[in-house]
């Protein structure tokens, strides 16, 4: 989560829909407050008893096939993760595995656009972001942090079998229904 007190603004970071990147440019251009651990990933709802206003609120939201494969690559990257794509994905959604964070399913995305004002699309990112400049009158480009590596150019590649397809339609069903998100799409 990023506050932006002096133009009462508030963007709540989803994890792997860019928002190192937007916290970051929200920092250097804005001067804009990032909150770190258990706050940094922090819904709206759990994040209310410690604020009476969050002004206007923003996020950004991602097709979740993608940001699972983003989600991997990044603790791959980190040298966390010693497994295939599809394991790490059952050992995520099938809770074959220990609570360790790397293994966890990723936070529905409703839990954040349903109480923001504005919600960008991390497969718009460029355009969309144009509104937040508008509303803190500030065009400096955003520019790209903690992006994930990928073995393959496309999520979809990922996927090679359509049960591991069903896993990520069966547990993000909501936000996929609310958000318009398809496999490939």
């Amino acid at each position: 989560m990023v506050r932006v007190e002096d133009l009462n603004i508030t963007f709540f970071h989803v994890a792997k829909n860019a928002g190192s990147s937007i916290a970051r440019w929200l920092e250097d251009n804005v001067n804009g407050d990032q909150y770190h651990e258990d706050l940094r990933h922090g819904s709206p709802d759990r994040l209310r008893s410690l604020f009476d206003d969050y002004g206007w609120k923003f996020c950004c939201v991602r097709n979740p096939w993608d940001r699972i494969v983003s989600w991997y690559e990044f603790f791959n990257k980190q040298g966390r993760v010693n497994c295939n794509f599809s394991t790490f994905l059952e050992r995520s959604y099938e809770q074959k595995a220990n609570n360790a964070k790397v293994f966890k399913p990723l936070d529905n995305q409703i839990n954040f656009t349903k109480h923001c004002d504005y919600v960008m699309r991390y497969e718009n990112l460029e355009e969309d972001f144009k509104v937040v400049q508008q509303k803190v009158n500030c065009f400096e480009p955003l520019k790209t942090f903690n992006a994930s590596d990928r073995s393959f150019k496309t999520y979809v590649d990922y996927y090679t079998d359509t049960r591991y397809i069903d896993i990520v339609r069966t547990k993000h069903r909501e936000e996929i229904k609310q958000l318009g998100y398809e496999f490939g799409g």
